[in-house]
């Protein structure tokens, strides 16, 4: 649903995103409200005292402007009920309740203003009507300090820059004067993005190479998030059917081969994320030698290292018969994997073992080539070894066609979804098909894909199922040498907090990794110890371990 338009500007809040802090409010107001009509028919007579005359109207008069606000709150929440994502018109009165209901903020500020002001002002009435006044006075302040931290947060700085260009067609977007205006929205997207992701990872160091890091992520972030116009809900409402779609798909497939039976540090993934590529210099026999610029430069310092302090050579100094393995997880593992592949030429049998490597390390041919000498494991759904800018792309154009498709509303897609990811349930009963059933609450035809851009953009096929091609900054990068999948056989808790779990392990094309997968464990498969525990469950069952190597690879030793 695109955002709402309030004061002239696009909110980072849909008119469907209200049922859940309208609810929230709901139940607080009408608490308070029974409290402090409580506290005025039992200590009504206590208020014959001096000043108790103003102090009873403020109990009155607080308990009608909670009347009003309850009854406008009631009209939100059943209103942002209505319709679906992309079928916005039984909602169309939301904005002028919401004109209403932030109106109303200025008769409370007011009210709590002189409430402070009468209860400070040495009134002589029994201690327990007073503190009961004082502290509705207090919930009335931290209700409206609550509401302006919530305006923060769905303020969109970008709001006001984005409404000219969301209606604006094919002709609109070829004139000077639009691109004009994209450059300078990119900018400003650019910017905006660098300073939430700053905030994100303000633990990190302030070095150049993280400052070049948040520069580039914030720049794949803007473009990536330029063209949708899709609130932070939407997206969470589209992982949720996404990963219910998968997990239905899942079921139906049959098992594949088995070959055996049985978090990275926020400054890895900023390095993931900087997706610009370059040429490795390596000697050999691949022509197409691109490869992740981020991650190069970072194994080409490790490799200066080793070379030009003489490590290698004084190790293999004091133990010749040794061979030169290389490992490393996340970031690492892909550094690793294009170390080996610089010091091939020095050291013909080395070997590299890559654990939750980053998917796009590099072109297709040295994806061949490290075939022989580079070993990847990649556990369950571990979001890193398929995180690449084509994937990317192609998750977000799922997300927009999941929820085109879909015909229930957002809060019950969202309740639904959570119910899912902490109990399970049965994957068939994802409401992501419009399957001709009841529809009654549809006023109006459903919006398409097509209708969740910001502006047109050719780049989208919705026909097709295929990944979108990348743009020619980003070229389609691949994970490094041969994969090892690792599987959990069976459920052991929806957030992998069961230590019985038992894992399954098989050879594995790239291709098996070249979309996201959604569900609960894709950042929890990613971490170390997990991975290890996976590895363990796998290599304790070795007595029923068959090695099966892929057919026409040479052999690689795996430990």
């Amino acid at each position: 649903m695109p955002g709402m338009v309030l004061f002239g500007r696009r909110w980072a809040i849909a008119s469907d995103d209200l049922v859940f802090p309208g609810f929230f409010e709901l139940v607080v107001r009408v608490l308070w409200w029974i409290g402090i009509l409580t506290l005025y028919l039992m200590h009504r007579g206590k208020l014959d005292c001096a000043g108790g005359a103003l102090l009873s109207s403020y109990l009155i008069v607080l308990m009608i402007l909670l009347a009003v606000v309850i009854c406008t709150v009631s009209a939100i929440m059943c209103v942002s009920m209505r319709g679906t994502i992309c079928n916005p018109g039984p909602r169309k009165s939301m904005s002028k309740l919401l004109y209403i209901r932030l109106a109303l903020f200025f008769p409370e500020m007011v009210w709590a203003s002189l409430g402070a002001a009468w209860v400070a002002d040495g009134v002589q009435c029994d201690r327990t009507v007073v503190n009961g006044i004082i502290a509705t006075v207090v919930v009335s302040w931290i209700i409206i300090a609550a509401t302006v931290v919530s305006i923060i947060i769905v303020f969109d700085p970008l709001g006001g820059k984005m409404a000219p260009y969301s209606s604006a067609g094919p002709s609109h977007l070829d004139s000077h004067d639009s691109s004009q205006l994209l450059n300078g929205l990119k900018t400003a997207a650019t910017s905006v993005w660098e300073t939430r992701i700053k905030l994100l990872c303000c633990c990190i160091g302030k070095d150049d190479h993280t400052r070049v890091a948040f520069s580039s992520t914030a720049e794949l972030f803007s473009t990536y998030f330029s063209d949708t116009d899709l609130v932070p809900s939407d997206i969470a409402a589209g992982l949720a059917l996404l990963h219910q779609q998968q997990d239905n798909i899942r079921n139906n497939q049959e098992p594949a081969q088995v070959v055996c039976h049985a978090p990275g540090s926020s400054q890895d993934v900023l390095t993931d994320l900087s997706a610009e590529s370059e040429v490795l210099d390596v000697e050999c026999e691949v022509q197409d030698r691109l490869a992740h610029k981020g991650i190069s430069q970072a194994a080409r310092y490790v490799y200066q290292r080793l070379i030009n302090d003489g490590i290698l050579s004084q190790a293999f100094s004091i133990a010749p018969e040794y061979r030169l393995v290389i490992v490393g997880h996340s970031l690492g593992g892909g550094a690793a994997a294009l170390l080996a592949t610089m010091l091939r030429a020095a050291y013909p049998q080395v070997r590299c073992y890559a654990f939750s490597p980053p998917r796009g390390l590099w072109s297709k041919a040295l994806q061949e080539y490290s075939q022989s000498f580079i070993v990847s494991l990649v556990l369950g759904k571990d979001v890193i070894p398929r995180l690449s800018v084509t994937n990317l792309e192609d998750l977000k154009r799922r997300i927009l066609r999941v929820v085109a498709h879909c015909n229930k509303p957002k809060y019950k897609i969202l309740l639904h979804g959570l119910w899912y990811e902490l109990f399970g349930g049965n994957p068939n009963n994802l409401p992501t098909e419009l399957d001709g059933g009841d529809q009654e609450v549809l006023t109006q035809p459903l919006l398409g894909e097509q209708s969740l851009l910001t502006r047109w953009s050719p780049a989208y096929s919705f026909s097709s199922d295929s990944p979108l091609d990348s743009s020619p900054k980003y070229p389609p990068l691949y994970p490094p040498g041969r994969i090892i999948h690792l599987q959990e056989e069976g459920a052991s808790g929806r957030f992998g907090c069961c230590s019985a779990a038992h894992y399954s392990a098989k050879w594995s094309h790239e291709a098996e990794f070249s979309k996201i997968l959604i569900g609960p464990k894709m950042l929890t498969d990613h971490m170390p110890d997990i991975l290890m525990r996976a590895l363990d469950s796998v290599v304790s069952d070795r007595a029923a371990c068959v090695s099966c190597p892929a057919q026409g690879v040479s052999s690689v030793d795996v430990a």
